[in-house]
């Protein structure tokens, strides 16, 4: 008879660890573009020293891989020119160099919505004089002394491209607010519709002790392993199942609030005050084998 007082915060439990799950694994979800190669003609007409030059090639794109975490790699090459080898030197002595910027970005070109490198400037070509110091300058008036100026340019567009599925990596920091809103709500559930037991006594000593302790966790705890969550992004280091426990410990720090609360006001009043420590503890295991693994 006792367990079934527990059927209702089981359940909202329940729910919440099925969709922090849910919102881990689609946030571990990485993509790849569906067209993977490309080929781009362009042209370019300058005039440098009074002779007009026009440079036509082809510029080739191919999707890599996947770097780091969830970014996609693109490489792209003119000519023969070698991987990522897109500025053309027109001029170069002792004084400085002038060179020509075709502006080329193989992620942009082949259409991935998350590399648009272009919502402020236009997508051109541009010159540049460098003097000796490296001072760059690219007005007209500079670019004039130096006998360079560009006249026109046929560029290519974007190709129209779509992502799939590729496989799946660590979730990073993006699972942080998800998780932390699906606790939330889970904790307010409880709250709301998790009713005390007719035999419930507030003032007894271990419940009084449970409260305060709900309550410190929720106001220190809670705060700090939010804030170490956000820094760790920072840091870089991805791919580490440390990370993600360390992503999620804010909502498990909620949920065992939440359980905690539950299991108090259905008179399990011992394991009402253990449970709110799953957190902390969480925590302290993590520091240590971190510690282990620093010294191997």
């Amino acid at each position: 008879m006792k367990n079934k007082k527990l059927f209702l915060p089981t359940i909202i439990l329940a729910v919440a660890i099925v969709l922090t799950m849910i919102s881990a694994v689609v946030a571990g979800i990485a993509l790849k573009p569906k067209v993977t190669e490309g080929e781009f003609p362009f042209s370019i007409t300058y005039e440098l020293d009074g002779e007009t030059v026009t440079i036509k090639d082809v510029y080739k794109v191919q999707y890599e891989k996947l770097g780091g975490y969830k970014t996609r790699m693109y490489s792209g090459e003119i000519g023969n020119r070698g991987k990522d080898n897109t500025i053309y030197v027109l001029k170069k002595n002792d004084s400085g160099r002038v060179e020509l910027w075709t502006h080329f970005y193989p992620d942009y070109l082949m259409g991935d919505s998350e590399y648009d490198y272009y919502d402020d400037e236009a997508f051109e070509p541009k010159i540049y004089y460098y003097d000796a110091q490296e001072t760059e300058s690219h007005d007209e008036e500079t670019l004039a002394e130096h006998g360079v100026k560009l006249i026109s340019f046929e560029y290519p567009e974007p190709i129209k491209n779509s992502l799939t599925f590729s496989h799946f990596v660590f979730p990073e920091s993006e699972v942080i607010f998800p998780s932390i809103i699906i606790a939330f709500l889970a904790w307010l559930a409880t709250l709301i519709f998790v009713k005390k037991d007719s035999e419930y006594v507030r003032r007894k000593p271990i419940n009084i002790v449970t409260i305060v302790f709900n309550f410190i966790i929720g106001l220190v705890a809670f705060p700090f392993f939010t804030i170490i969550a956000g820094l760790l992004s920072a840091l870089g280091d991805i791919g580490n199942i440390m990370n993600l426990l360390q992503y999620l410990l804010p909502a498990l720090t909620l949920l065992s609030i939440t359980a905690s609360i539950g299991l108090r006001r259905k008179l399990y009043a011992k394991s009402a005050l253990i449970i709110q420590f799953i957190a902390p503890a969480v925590f302290a295991v993590i520091l240590i084998i971190s510690s282990c693994l620093e010294l191997m």
